[in-house]
């Protein structure tokens, strides 16, 4: 257990606060089953004797405070397997997050809060400033314009049919994988545009539960997407970035004008449309698929489009030895990075209970794992490293990018 952080009013607050989410979540339905545990990786790590059902029975038990200052709210990847395995309808992962919302801002583990900080004051949350977002921008432009020279990276185009966000970490770290964004977009030959601010594709602000930061940042993109006047928003590849745009809109009644599509259904539709020429022999070795949790598992149970199936299809264009996971699916189990568990820190906890993913992939005999997600492709790289495996993730944006047919 970590040190105490709460005051004695503060610890009081969380005790009544959690008591009424649990009966707002269904947990007076918890039947002690045992299904959350049996399908929870990291039931079986914490050395604090946590998991999603001791959770619902502490709270109960008038208890929250202590959860409050448990290391495992943060272990958690808020993945949602519990969720969907619980025959009662508990909502277990919005018992995680309000827990951590309870947690005093500056003593949120690692980096999770000040991303989330980062994003708020500086629209995206690694600080990246605008000058040097569009120097990367153009030097990544210029670079691919040497094999595709009527390539056009279109910045602040006003009335384009398609606004993209982009996870920051691309131009802060991983520059290169946006010319296979580009290179997608131009040879789908569709109408789009990246902003100067606000083309952030993640949102942390939700995994702290602060509400305040998570609205903004979602208003202030709106906002600039319909100050472009662009139709839709094509969301890049990342799991929780989509599902917290969505889950965002209802929560805080924010009405848009314009419609939210995650970019895997979009290379499906282009390859439907015969926009695309591809070459899936380009690609001989055998690929497997990781599922987002947030993109898939969590997004069917709000209702939102999963791209689970959209992702299947664009694999079967551009590979020709795509492989299954078991499970797979909403069924999947987390790269043991989500929920902000990748920036939260506690490195051991994630090695640990990433090892029932690093079986998932060995089983498969894959020799790269397709992860439409940044977070998923570093916690499996992570993985893939901790374990001496031979395979490696990679983005589906590099397999599609590869295989298309120029000329």
């Amino acid at each position: 257990m970590t040190e105490a952080v709460l005051s004695g009013k503060a610890r009081q607050h969380a005790r009544e606060a959690l008591r009424r989410l649990v009966l707002e979540t269904g947990g007076d339905r918890c039947l002690s089953c045992g299904a959350c545990v049996v399908g929870c990786p990291v039931a079986d790590w914490s050395e604090e004797r946590l998991d999603p059902r001791r959770l619902v029975r502490l709270i109960q038990n008038g208890l929250g405070d202590l959860i409050v200052e448990m290391d495992w709210i943060w272990q958690c990847t808020e993945c949602g397997r519990c969720n969907a395995l619980c025959p009662a309808g508990v909502d277990l992962a919005a018992l995680i997050g309000r827990a951590r919302g309870l947690v005093p801002r500056d003593r949120s583990p690692g980096q999770i809060q000040k991303t989330a900080d980062l994003h708020r004051t500086v629209s995206n949350n690694m600080g990246i400033g605008v000058d040097d977002w569009l120097e990367t921008v153009e030097w990544m432009g210029d670079e691919l314009r040497e094999d595709i020279p009527d390539l056009e990276v279109p910045v602040e185009r006003q009335g384009a049919e398609y606004f993209a966000t982009i996870n920051s970490k691309l131009p802060m770290y991983y520059p290169a994988d946006l010319q296979d964004i580009f290179k997608i977009f131009h040879a789908a030959g569709v109408d789009w545009t990246l902003p100067e601010k606000w083309w952030e594709g993640t949102n942390y602000a939700m995994f702290t539960d602060d509400e305040a930061t998570w609205e903004e940042t979602l208003r202030r993109q709106a906002a600039k997407v319909e100050q472009l006047g662009c139709r839709k928003v094509a969301y890049t590849e990342c799991g929780h970035g989509y599902y917290a745009t969505m889950a965002g809109y209802a929560k805080f009644g924010i009405e848009i004008r314009f419609e939210v599509i995650h970019v895997v259904a979009l290379y499906a539709l282009w390859i439907r449309e015969g926009r695309l020429r591809l070459d899936s022999s380009r690609h001989t070795g055998r690929v497997t698929l990781h599922d987002p949790c947030n993109a898939v598992r969590k997004a069917s149970m709000a209702g939102f489009a999963s791209i689970a199936e959209d992702a299947r299809f664009v694999l079967s264009h551009v590979c020709e030895d795509f492989v299954e996971m078991t499970p797979n699916r909403d069924a999947n189990y987390c790269c043991s990075g989500g929920g902000g568990a990748l920036i939260a820190g506690f490195k051991k906890a994630r090695t640990h209970y990433g090892k029932v993913k690093v079986d998932q992939i060995d089983r498969t005999g894959a020799d790269l794992v397709c992860t439409p997600c940044v977070n998923c492709y570093d916690a499996l790289d992570n993985l893939a490293r901790d374990y001496k495996r031979p395979w490696r993730p990679v983005h589906l944006w590099k397999l599609l990018a590869d295989a298309i047919v120029t000329g």
